[in-house]
C-alpha cells in the first residue's frame, strides 16, 4: 500500500511542470518531488496513510488548479502593480541573479520593471 501512495503521488506531481526559472530550490514542484521521493526513502509512507491521502489529495488540488478555477481574478495585476507575467519574471533565478549583479534594492528594480513595460 506505502509504494502504491508513492506510485500515485508521483504521476500525479508528473502533471504539474518545474519552472526552469526557478530550479535549484525554488520551484514548488521540484521541491515536492524532493519531499515525496525522500519520505519514501525513509518509508514514512509506512507509518501513516491518512496523512498521505490528505497529501495526494492537496496535490491534486494544486495541480489541477482547483482554486484558481474556482475563485477566478478579477484583475490582471497583483498588489504591486505588476501582471501575473512580470511576478513570474521578478521571481526567475535569472532575475535575481541579475539583480545580485547590479548591487540595486529589490524594490527599485521591481519598480523599473513596471516601468519599462508601460
Amino acid at each position: 500500500a506505502a509504494a502504491g501512495n508513492y506510485k500515485r503521488i508521483l504521476q500525479l506531481l508528473e502533471k504539474w511542470p518545474i519552472d526552469k526559472s526557478k530550479v535549484g530550490g525554488r520551484d514548488l514542484g521540484e521541491f515536492l518531488r524532493n519531499y515525496i521521493n525522500t519520505a519514501y526513502k525513509e518509508n514514512k509512507f509506512e507509518t501513516n496513510y491518512k496523512y498521505w491521502d490528505r497529501q495526494y489529495l492537496a496535490i491534486h488540488k494544486l495541480v489541477s488548479n482547483e482554486n484558481k478555477n474556482k475563485y477566478r481574478r478579477l484583475l490582471s495585476s497583483s498588489a504591486t502593480g505588476l501582471t501575473g507575467e512580470q511576478c513570474h519574471e521578478v521571481l526567475s533565478n535569472e532575475f535575481l541573479e541579475e539583480l545580485k549583479k547590479e548591487d540595486r534594492s529589490f524594490l527599485k528594480k521591481l519598480f523599473s520593471l513596471k516601468k519599462d513595460t508601460e
